[in-house]
């Protein structure tokens, strides 16, 4: 079965602060607008797009310096300016029928049958939502819509082969809590069911999936921009210590438990897309903003978070006992790798460029680690999802502006060099409580973040292509032989 592998997410901690985030700062509007109805024409993203490309949805958090000021205890100054600058968007006409692609690229679809131009220049497969469905008057307008058998069967799916592993040790809760939670919050049951289509489109190589994995995937992300617009307007915190209850009286524990689950959901759909590594990136930071959020209203206690007992030094622990037996990678990997970022040194060494020379900084001692130690190359490895998850959103947009090509560079770096730890990141199965069924197959071994790899060198221009032979020699091996990296599945 061609099954999604692990995205090997960072050992999360709820411990690197006390300030109190602004989840609402998650998805604000101009993020999530391609979400509506209809598509926007807007041009402006935070993705990486290469030459000839199509420009991606922007979906990293908003305003810009929300995030920044929380982090660095700044006075608030820059959420006006953001917001002043949120007011001064350029009227566009709206293309209410697009397709998916444009949808989620926030620009205007040609609507062209069978396949829109933008789509067709790209060699993306097109796919136009169904006909809205009119549906009876007595359907009492509060409840989650009807769903279909084909959604049946994404839901059993997901129950059985697909569920996250992710908090380390909590495929239980994804099998019995997280369901539980999905039939009362709809957008938590997009999110579940749009995974699942999508790891059911990849596995059977059925494209007729690509649609509703991607109209639930979308009305998921709409879901809970309502819900953070709601609860941002409604949210009542009494005097003297009473609970604090969001949108419509919900349990703020219970719905940021469903935030949550939503997010890790669709952070590992986004391993499923050909160009989800900023989407990955940005639901993995959302997880990060909704946790700590409920990490300070639980006053320092993390027992009415769903994953708190999974987060932190808990998977550390679970971990460490299968990471010290695994042994070193190939040295000629490991001298590939140090040899390609350091010939990048002279790029990052400049003023301008100080975030992506911290970037370069923790690739560079993750891969000079994998010398030493595996498991030391791993911790390496969280430290560096940890340092971008916590970057202020300013920083964030930098190392994934989609014109910044010494960034598109440490993005294959860093894609590549995950590749080359497939050893080490696999033990993480080892922690696992359970896992799922598979049907047999004649390949097992997932594409996975393969597709970022292939995705992203494709975008490295001319100029800098003697800076990324590496990655592209990583990319050649997987071609030939995707376990070559010691990859399993």
């Amino acid at each position: 079965m061609n099954y999604t592998s692990n995205p090997a997410l960072a050992l999360l901690s709820l411990e690197q602060g006390q300030a109190e985030f602004d989840y609402t700062a998650f998805l604000q509007d101009q993020d999530i607008d391609y979400l509506a109805e209809e598509s926007s024409a807007s041009t402006s993203s935070n993705h990486f797009s290469g030459p000839g490309t199509v420009v991606q949805p922007q979906l990293q958090p908003q305003p810009a310096t929300n995030l920044a000021v929380v982090v660095q205890g700044g006075n608030g100054n820059g959420a006006a300016a953001a917001q002043k600058t949120r007011l001064e968007r350029r009227g566009h006409t709206k293309s209410r029928r697009g397709c998916f692609n444009c949808k989620r690229r926030r620009i205007k679809c040609q609507e062209t049958r069978p396949a829109c131009g933008h789509c067709t220049k790209t060699g993306l497969p097109c796919e136009y939502p169904s006909l809205p469905t009119i549906l009876s008057s007595s359907q009492p307008s509060h409840q989650i819509p009807l769903f279909s058998m084909q959604d049946m069967r994404f839901f059993q799916h997901f129950l059985v082969s697909c569920y996250p592993h992710h908090p380390i040790g909590s495929e239980t809760i994804w099998t019995h809590e997280v369901p539980c939670l999905s039939q009362k919050y709809e957008y938590l049951m997009h999110a579940i069911l749009g995974y699942s289509a999508s790891e059911l489109m990849v596995s059977l190589s059925d494209q007729t999936l690509t649609a509703p994995a991607m109209a639930h995937r979308l009305k998921a992300i709409k879901a809970i921009k309502r819900t953070l617009a709601a609860s941002s307007s409604q949210q009542q915190i009494e005097e003297g210590g009473c609970e604090s209850r969001v949108g419509d009286g919900k349990d703020f524990s219970e719905e940021g438990n469903a935030l949550m689950a939503a997010c890790f959901a669709l952070t590992y759909q986004s391993v499923l897309l050909d160009d989800g590594m900023v989407e990955y990136m940005t639901f993995i930071r959302g997880i990060m903003i909704v946790a700590m959020q409920m990490y300070v209203r639980e006053k320092g206690s993390a027992k009415r978070i769903l994953f708190g007992d999974f987060m932190g030094q808990a998977q550390t622990d679970r971990l460490a006992p299968y990471m010290a037996e695994v042994p070193l990678i190939n040295k000629d990997w490991v001298d590939g790798a140090v040899r390609g970022l350091e010939g990048m040194e002279g790029l990052v060494r400049v003023e301008e460029r100080q975030v992506e020379r911290r970037y370069w900084e923790m690739l560079i001692a993750m891969g000079r680690e994998l010398y030493v130690s595996s498991w030391g190359a791993y911790l390496a490895m969280t430290n560096h999802y940890a340092w971008w998850m916590m970057l202020p959103h300013d920083q964030f947009q930098k190392i994934t502006e989609p014109g910044n090509q010494v960034a598109i560079l440490l993005a294959t770096h860093w894609i590549a060099l995950k590749q080359v730890m497939a050893v080490i990141t696999e033990t993480e199965d080892k922690g696992a409580a359970k896992w799922p069924e598979r049907p047999p197959s004649g390949n097992d071994i997932s594409v996975g973040i393969i597709r970022w790899l292939k995705y992203l060198n494709k975008m490295v221009d001319v100029e800098h292509l003697v800076y990324n032979q590496w990655p592209m020699w990583v990319e050649a091996q997987l071609d030939r032989d995707r376990g070559f990296f010691g990859k399993t599945h």
